[in-house]
């Protein structure tokens, strides 16, 4: 059996801001499935299951996290 294809674009963006030569801001984006594609998991292949041959799971949505660091 085969299942759908996958399709997973991960992102970071960032950005230092300096403030003095001591002190300095990093910025930071990351997505992950940044396009928000479904991908669904493999196909159920158990013959004995009422499940067989379905999709019925799919993996991580798009998760989004934001960072900030001061570095001195």
């Amino acid at each position: 059996m085969r299942a759908p294809g996958q399709l997973n674009l991960d992102m970071a963006f960032s950005r230092i801001f300096a403030f003095t030569e001591r002190f300095q801001l990093e910025a930071r984006a990351e997505a992950f499935n940044g396009i928000n594609h479904t991908n669904f998991s493999t196909v159920n292949t158990a013959q004995n299951n009422k499940n067989f041959g379905k999709l019925t799971a799919a993996n991580d949505p798009r998760i989004l996290q934001f960072a900030l660091k001061l570095r001195f």
